[in-house]
């Protein structure tokens, strides 16, 4: 493993500087690996002394002694993977054009870059007060073949802990060819359900659409009172059949005694809303006609009929403009998250200002996150040890500063992170409540 320094990082201004920027983090990982912070190789103890034929009523058998230097060595080796973390990202060196680099390389290694650069800075935030880590930054090259091989390399043998692939493809090759089936692989980025993979040692981070579905369920069975209806509303769009099933019984698995309904029509909406209590109706549709058809429906009935409303939508809904429904706010809507970041903290604040004094950059999401990950099973493992922590993933849980952690486990795909956040439009954009 190669040790390599730390030395700051400029990202900023014209696409010259981009590129030196790029042309540097490419020469600290050409190599395949890094450590973070450096640190020692360790050695096995070394005989106190010589042993003569003369002895031979004292001296260890050569089996004895071979036993002793295999568990001298397999100590050694426990003792290096302890704090020994693997990092895979799809840098994709190797695509870089030999003539030198270009701005589309820069744009393809920048997710793999902020990444670990948020990664780093979590690390050296755990250490500090700890045993150094040593960090093996692998370049996953986006390749299948790559990383089904990879998982069985020496590489990744010596690591207690490995941290990627991020893309599902790369996750399938890589877990279905780890040789050690006890070894965590964490799953910091990609959104696919767990049971897609079907590992039973993979962490999943990033809350898959079911946990948004289950999010919703329980705040809709927490705003439920008697009198009130709940609306799940059904439209064909792929978004929407994902986001709603399994809906209704998830609500009434958080409150066993709604009034709940299902329609699939906005003319059955209209005949089953209540003119007493409160509409509580759920939307999962991404599809801007059948989205904008919906609100311009129920702001209607919401102002000239008086009906009580609250709409309960789809997680992108944070990325659409909803300018154009002027009382898009009556409707009281509310969506879920996988982020619980507020800018306006100081913890916030300080890992803004760290990071862009150091690489020259503001933090990107993937940042905030890379940070999230190291400080989270940095702290693990210090705690516990590495080879303790995944009997610990369901007590422990996390409030970073982009993501919460809140693990249950299954024997068939592992642990999944099932905290989202809830967010509520106002002043005309969704905000964290």
């Amino acid at each position: 493993m190669t040790s390599v320094q730390n030395h700051q990082l400029q990202l900023s201004g014209n696409n010259n500087l981009r590129k030196s920027y790029l042309i540097y983090a490419v020469s600290l990982l050409l190599g395949v690996s890094a450590c973070t912070p450096k640190s020692t190789v360790l050695r096995a103890p070394s005989n106190p002394g010589q042993v003569t034929s003369t002895e031979s009523n004292t001296a260890k058998t050569e089996e004895e002694k071979a036993a002793a230097t295999k568990e001298a060595e397999e100590k050694e080796r426990r003792i290096a993977a302890e704090r020994s973390i693997a990092l895979l990202l799809p840098f994709q060196l190797d695509n870089i054009n030999k003539l030198g680099v270009q701005e589309s390389d820069v744009k393809r290694s920048a997710l793999a870059l902020d990444f670990y650069q948020g990664f780093q800075l979590g690390l050296n935030e755990v250490s500090r007060n700890a045993k150094p880590y040593s960090l093996k930054v692998i370049d996953s090259k986006d390749n299948v073949y790559f990383n089904s091989t990879l998982a069985s390399s020496e590489e990744i043998d010596q690591v207690g802990l490995v941290v990627g692939p991020i893309y599902p493809i790369e996750i399938k090759a890589f877990g279905n060819n780890l040789p050690n089936k006890d070894k965590l692989i964490i799953s910091p980025l990609a959104a696919s359900p767990a049971s897609e993979f079907g590992l039973n040692n993979l962490v999943t981070i990033t809350p898959s659409i079911k946990s948004h579905t289950n999010g919703i369920a329980k705040r809709v069975a927490k705003d439920f009172i008697t009198g009130d209806i709940i609306i799940i509303y059904n439209t064909s769009d792929n978004d929407s059949r994902q986001f709603l099933s399994g809906m209704l019984n998830a609500v009434k698995e958080y409150k066993s005694t709604v009034n709940i309904v299902s329609v699939s029509t906005l003319a059955q909406l209209n005949e089953k809303l209540s003119q007493t209590g409160t509409n509580l109706v759920i939307s999962g549709t991404t599809d801007k006609t059948q989205l904008n058809n919906l609100i311009s429906n129920l702001s209607k009935r919401n102002t000239e009929s008086y009906n009580s409303i609250k709409l309960y939508g789809h997680p992108l809904w944070d990325r659409f403009d909803f300018s154009n429904h002027t009382n898009f706010y009556n409707l009281n809507p509310i969506i879920t998250s996988e982020s619980s970041y507020k800018p306006w903290t100081a913890t916030a604040r300080n890992f803004k200002e760290l990071y862009k004094q150091k690489f020259g950059v503001l933090p990107s999401d993937q940042s905030f996150k890379g940070y999230d990950v190291a400080v989270y099973f940095g702290r693990l493992i210090d705690k516990y040890g590495v080879d303790n922590i995944k009997s610990k993933l369901t007590e422990e849980s996390y409030t970073g500063l982009f993501n919460t952690y809140k693990f249950i486990y299954n024997d068939n795909w592992g642990f999944t992170n099932e905290a989202v956040s809830y967010k509520e439009y106002m002043h005309g954009a969704f905000q964290l409540q």
